[in-house]
């Protein structure tokens, strides 16, 4: 009788685990997202309140990720915020719809061809502000924020040249 009941209870506690925990990949780490990042395309996916002009407007305006702070085209500033890098398994099952906290960019048509999704969120500390959410692609960060999805490319480490 306790062997069915543990059988049982195996498959009940594996249905309830979040994609992230059941992901395999190598995550990459802070330090591998860290930098500056450059808006440089957006595009309407949904309904939201933000105008096309709004949207236009943060095409070529930077957005810094430091382990010290987080700055997001000149709107949104947070000192010393807590970040979180996770990787999340897309699902496959044709015809199941994810719930809304699991909706990332392939739900919307955007990167439908990749196994893994990778999120970093950025919490504010101590600060009043909400937690936004990223998805690192190939060394590109894309937001999906108000019905709009916007696409941040790094711009290029400089070095100093020590001469």
């Amino acid at each position: 009788m306790v062997k069915k009941s543990l059988l049982f209870f195996l498959p009940v506690s594996l249905s309830f685990a979040q994609p992230a925990a059941l992901a395999n990949c190598d995550c990459p780490s802070l330090q591998d997202i860290a930098g500056e990042y450059i808006t440089t395309e957006i595009a309407r996916y949904r309904g939201g309140l933000t105008s096309p002009e709004q949207a236009e407007r943060r095409i070529g305006v930077s957005t810094r990720v430091t382990e010290h702070a987080f700055s997001l085209w000149n709107e949104v500033y947070y000192e010393a915020p807590s970040y979180e890098v996770v990787c999340h398994s897309q699902r496959q099952e044709e015809g199941e719809v994810a719930a809304p906290s699991e909706r990332w960019g392939y739900f919307y048509g955007f990167g439908v061809d990749r196994n893994t999704i990778v999120t970093l969120d950025i919490v504010p500390s101590e600060q009043d502000g909400a937690r936004l959410s990223f998805e690192f692609v190939d060394d590109e960060l894309w937001a999906f924020i108000d019905g709009w999805f916007y696409r941040l490319e790094r711009e290029p480490k400089v070095e100093d040249d020590e001469t």
